[in-house]
């Protein structure tokens, strides 16, 4: 399987259950998955489980829309240390586009173990996340503890944040083309561009729509500015 698009399953709570029904832990490989879409589905809280960190490497487009209970991308669990043993190879070694949008609940995207894990990502798109603070998250605790660690994304080109009210981590974008900030007050990074720009500069199919943020659109961007 290439391809998997899970849209409106509004009772799913997992999107791949590791365990059998006797505790036992399922053998689970999706390594031709290229591209992994998930839109509507309003009680999952968690995309990957710990146990398919690395059974990922041909991923290439992930998008997560309106996941109103969604709280963590990765599983997180404190007390487990099985993660950081695991292969020092990126979770996620060949991602190169994110979109997350209309998941308010979502606090962090990574945890500090995985901060290394989007070496080629090229397209950042985050729309409603109010209540997201950073992407890159080491367990500081709350307060001014939260967004010290700079998220590094050394090959991205194309990043839009918009409705992030108490995101506030800095990034370093050392290869970042255009970018657009939009309603993040605690954010000192500023646009270099315009989404009007994008739509009349970067046509594809028609024009942009720039309130559904169109991934396949901005992926466009990102290959012409390659």
């Amino acid at each position: 399987m290439k391809e998997l698009f899970i849209k409106g399953c509004h009772s799913l709570t997992n999107i791949i259950d590791t365990d059998d029904e006797y505790g036992k832990k399922n053998s689970v490989s999706l390594q031709h998955l290229t591209t992994l879409e998930i839109m509507g589905c309003g009680k999952l809280e968690v995309i990957f489980p710990k146990s398919l960190l690395r059974c990922l490497p041909e991923l290439n487009v992930l998008k997560i829309r309106e996941c109103k209970e969604l709280r963590q991308i990765i599983e997180e669990d404190v007390e487990d240390k099985t993660l950081s043993d695991l292969s020092p190879q990126p979770c996620f070694p060949k991602l190169e586009a994110l979109c997350i949008e209309g998941c308010h609940k979502l606090k962090t995207l990574f945890s500090g173990s995985a901060s290394n894990d989007l070496p080629n990502l090229h397209l950042l798109i985050i729309n409603g996340a109010s209540e997201l603070e950073e992407l890159v998250g080491c367990g500081q605790g709350k307060g001014e503890d939260i967004g010290k660690t700079k998220a590094e994304l050394p090959r991205l080109k194309l990043l839009i944040f918009m409705h992030l009210s108490n995101f506030r981590q800095e990034t370093e974008l050392p290869n970042l083309k255009n970018c657009i900030v939009f309603k993040c007050p605690k954010l000192s990074l500023t646009s270099t561009t315009t989404l009007e720009y994008l739509c009349e500069n970067f046509p594809h199919k028609g024009k942009y729509c720039t309130e559904s943020l169109n991934i396949n659109c901005y992926w466009k961007v990102v290959k012409l500015l390659k």
